[in-house]
């Protein structure tokens, strides 16, 4: 005797559970990579933002700290990179926080990477309302009793002194695009968008600027705001992704202080409310704990370790 098999029917408790099954299978292959992008494209979006309003605030600090200094360049960016330590994370340890400090005041130090300019004062300015300082050797703005002062306009800039004392800098910063497949994607993408910055996007980097105006508590000096604008150095033979910071390279307008970034903190001055002690940025090793020899001695006693 021949059985004769045959597929239930659709009609049947049977046969409409296989086909069901087999919808929602096809279904979750067609939607599942779909919501993953998506979701990982927020969490991209999240970090970006978080790092422009990071930015922001390190830009304005920045610029209060030219402000009473006379609008030096290194001082700004030196407090630009202590600024931006939110943006590499930590646990909340005292290890991890200076961790990410010395990350992100060497990324600040590659001018690559990080690029500061002075909008105002101009140029201009000085040969309107520059006066030479003894007392600094320099050639600079006035700053006392501008109240006071006769409020002409100048004939080169067009700013009267009052406009030209205030300080207003602009840093283009490239954040790290840390969301894997999203983030080659994203930087394809904006290399066909904005080629202009090319060099950020090929570095799997999305570049941020943010502006920030404060009025000179002190008085400019010409030279800082020259040097603050000079064309970026051009990137070297070997990686052009990469700057030295061992100050093997120098850079017009700053010291050789350039290869230190900023550590241990004693009580005193303004700014983080702390005197800030340098160190040599070459000790640095982001995979090496704290101890022994290391630039964070005395610091692996905290509670956490190396900020696991």
């Amino acid at each position: 005797m021949k059985l004769h098999t045959h597929s239930p029917s659709i009609n049947s408790p049977r046969g409409f559970r296989q086909h069901q099954n087999g919808a929602i299978l096809a279904e979750f292959v067609i939607i599942a990579p779909i919501v993953m992008f998506i979701g990982m494209t927020t969490v991209q979006a999240a970090l970006v933002y978080h790092g422009k309003t990071t930015l922001n605030y390190a830009t304005f600090e920045a610029a209060r700290t030219g402000a009473t200094n006379h609008a030096q360049l290194e001082l700004m960016r030196k407090e630009l990179g202590i600024r931006l330590a939110p943006i590499e994370g930590g646990d909340g340890s005292a290890q991890s926080a200076m961790v990410a400090m010395a990350k992100s005041s060497l990324a600040v130090l590659d001018k690559s990477s990080t690029r500061m300019k002075v909008l105002n004062p101009t140029s201009a300015a000085f040969e309107d309302w520059g006066i030479d300082s003894q007392e600094f050797n320099q050639r600079v703005l006035p700053n006392t009793h501008l109240r006071h002062r006769e409020h002409t306009v100048g004939t080169e800039s067009g700013l009267s002194l009052r406009d030209a004392n205030l300080l207003k800098i602009e840093v283009t910063h490239g954040v790290d695009l840390k969301v894997p497949f999203v983030n080659t994607l994203i930087s394809k993408a904006m290399l066909l968008v904005d080629p202009d910055n090319a060099s950020y996007y090929l570095r799997n980097q999305f570049p941020l600027k943010s502006v920030a105006t404060v009025r000179m508590q002190s008085e400019a000096w010409e030279e800082q705001i020259v040097m603050a604008n000079l064309p970026p150095v051009a990137d070297t033979e070997d990686d052009p992704t990469t700057v030295p910071v061992d100050g093997s390279q120098s850079v017009p307008g700053e010291s050789e202080d350039d290869g230190a970034v900023l550590g241990e903190c004693e009580e005193g001055e303004s700014g983080l409310g702390m005197s800030p002690v340098l160190i040599d940025a070459s000790d640095y090793d982001p995979n090496e704990c704290s101890g022994g020899s290391s630039i964070f001695d005395g610091v692996g006693d905290v509670e956490g370790g190396c900020g696991t």
